[in-house]
Formats: C-alpha cells, sequence, structure tokens
C-alpha cells in the first residue's frame, strides 16, 4: 500500500501538487505512468518526465502539463488489469481534464505531445457524460485547505483517493476516486467493479439521489456496455432509510455497545426513474462506508484503519495519525 498526507494542516503552495502528491503516491503503489508531458517542450511516450509540482521544465503546474498512469496487472479479476488514467491539467491549477480508459483497453500514446495528451482509443471523461472532454474545478479554488491520498494495492483491490477539505475542518471540498465494489456483490460477468468519480463535492445526501447529475459519482456497469458506441452511465450512491427517516448516513449514530461509528457499506446503482440506459445495482463499496455520526472536523476510526471525512468513511493506512 501507499499513501500520502499533509503535514500540520499546511495548505498545498498550489493545486498541482495535490495531484502531482497523487502520481507519486500510485507509482509507489506500483503503477506505471505510460507518458507525460510538461505543457512546454518537454514529453515522453513511454514515461515520466514530470519530476516537480511546481511550473517550469518538468513541472505539473504548467498549463497543458499532463500524464497517464496504469493501474497494476497483477492482484485478482476484475480488480487488476489495464485501467488507465490522465490527468492533464487546464488554464488553472484547480482546472483539470481527468480521463479513464477501462480494464480492456489503452490509451493510444503515439500522438501526445509536450502540451496535448494523447489520442484516447476508448475512454471517458470523468465528470462529463457527454464526452465534450470540458476542464472540471475538481480541486478548491482556493488554496485554504489540506488534503489526504491513499492508494491501496493489490491487497486492497487497487482503491485510491485524493480528498480535499477545508483548514480547520467543513465538508469535503474536492475529490478524485476510484472506488471497488465488493466481491460479493458483484456479478461474475462484471468486469469494471469499480466506481470513479472527480468532482468537487462530497458523497452527500443532499445529492445522492439526483440520477441525472454528475456530482453524485460516475461509474461504469461494464465495460461491454459502457465503451465504444453506448453511453456511459452515472452511478451515484444510495442510502438506507427507515419509517423515522435516515439511518445511514448520520442517522444511526454510534453502536450502542462499544460505542463505535460502525459505518455500513455504500450500495451503488440507478432507479427506473432515473431515465438511464441500464437500471439497476451495481453493487456495494466496503473501502467508503456512510459514517453514522456526521463530523464537522476529520475523525479517525479502528486504531488508524480508517479516516472520516463529513458523512463518510475512508480506508486509510492503520498506522499514520493523518492531520484531520
Amino acid at each position: 500500500m501507499a499513501y500520502s498526507q499533509d503535514l500540520n494542516n499546511i495548505s498545498p503552495v498550489s493545486q498541482a501538487a495535490a495531484i502531482y502528491d497523487l502520481k507519486e503516491a500510485m507509482k509507489a503503489a506500483g503503477y506505471l505512468v505510460r507518458g507525460s508531458g510538461d505543457g512546454i517542450a518537454t514529453a515522453s511516450a513511454v514515461g515520466d518526465i514530470i519530476t516537480t509540482a511546481a511550473s517550469g521544465a518538468g513541472g505539473m503546474d504548467n498549463t497543458n502539463a499532463w500524464f497517464t498512469i496504469r493501474q497494476p496487472a497483477t492482484g485478482a479479476a476484475p480488480y487488476a488489469g489495464t485501467r488507465e488514467w490522465t490527468f492533464q491539467r487546464g488554464t488553472l491549477s484547480y482546472a483539470w481534464f481527468v480521463q479513464y480508459s477501462g480494464p480492456s483497453t489503452t490509451f493510444d500514446q503515439t500522438t501526445g505531445n509536450a502540451t496535448t495528451r494523447p489520442t484516447l482509443l476508448d475512454t471517458q471523461y470523468l465528470m462529463n457524460v457527454t464526452g465534450s472532454g470540458s476542464q472540471t474545478n475538481i480541486l478548491p479554488t482556493l488554496l485554504n485547505f489540506t488534503y489526504q491520498i491513499r492508494v491501496g494495492d493489490a491487497a486492497e483491490d487497487f482503491h485510491w483517493y485524493l480528498i480535499c477539505y477545508p483548514n480547520g475542518g467543513g465538508n469535503i471540498n474536492g475529490r478524485v476516486s476510484c472506488i471497488p465494489m465488493a466481491a460479493d456483490s458483484i456479478p461474475s460477468a462484471e468486469l469494471d467493479p469499480f466506481n470513479m468519480a472527480a468532482n468537487p463535492s462530497a458523497l452527500l445526501t443532499t445529492i445522492i439521489c439526483s440520477q441525472t447529475s454528475n456530482a453524485a459519482g460516475f461509474a461504469y456497469q461494464g465495460i461491454d456496455k459502457a465503451f465504444g458506441t453506448n453511453t456511459p452511465q452515472l452511478c451515484p450512491p444510495s442510502y438506507y432509510q427507515n419509517q423515522n427517516g435516515f439511518f445511514f448516513p448520520i442517522g444511526a449514530g454510534s453502536n450502542p455497545v462499544n460505542g463505535d461509528d460502525d459505518g455500513a457499506p455504500i450500495p451503488w446503482g440507478r432507479t427506473t426513474k432515473g431515465n438511464q440506459l441500464r437500471n439497476g445495482f451495481k453493487g456495494y463499496s466496503l473501502k467508503v462506508k456512510w459514517a453514522g455520526t456526521s463530523r464537522v472536523t476529520g475523525d479517525t476510526l479502528d486504531s488508524l484503519n480508517y479516516i472520516i471525512f463529513d458523512q463518510t468513511i475512508w480506508q486509510w493506512d492503520g498506522a499514520t495519525v493523518p492531520s484531520v
């Protein structure tokens, strides 16, 4: 496993520094940078020339600087494979293009250059249903935030996330993540059991029922239906409700026996009222859970194995004290 964390709630020097740290954490966990360009004059179709989070030669904080990174092929199917992501900085440090290619396809690295990300054979933009490719503000526009990064390895089904939140606490205000579905919740024919998202918001109950809003998250219901000529489908998280209203998130409270906030797996899917091409249950995630009680500031659970932001519980490394 690999992880990165900020120190003493110090804000990053730029939003691009957070993306650079994500890249480095993914590389430490075995991910491979297949191509990159610094937005100025240098590019590589086979490796990583982004060597600094700053601007200038080899820098991440240049307009149009980009990199493509591939998931390790080792591990259990269908979680391992050839999934790839391309990140390209837009005109501002907080505005990015983020693209995803599924388990049976690869990016075409032959046409990328210093300022142009590669031509994509079979891919989709995250946070963009139409595929028009507009840059998206996936990070906070002001530098009054701190961030947490964690990248799981093969034993943890390759989940990863970058989460930003305001100094002093508050709701998540920036997120890019790859969330695996639990193996016992997906059918054997599912080739892509992940939810991909890049957006400036948390998984909040105010948006989880919005079947046509990409703010709730983005996922693919299987590589055979989600790519090529088929339209990728939004796949928002769902909540648990009883006769008294919300149970999870934030309605259950703590466990009455041990006082812990145990959390609950998050179900993902689309209802028949969502006007989507493929309705139904996607799966549920165990790496990310709904919290029983909301947090104004970050918190940790279970001997640092989990970190909590507002209504959600995310896996942590079990050893390091994150500055939350």
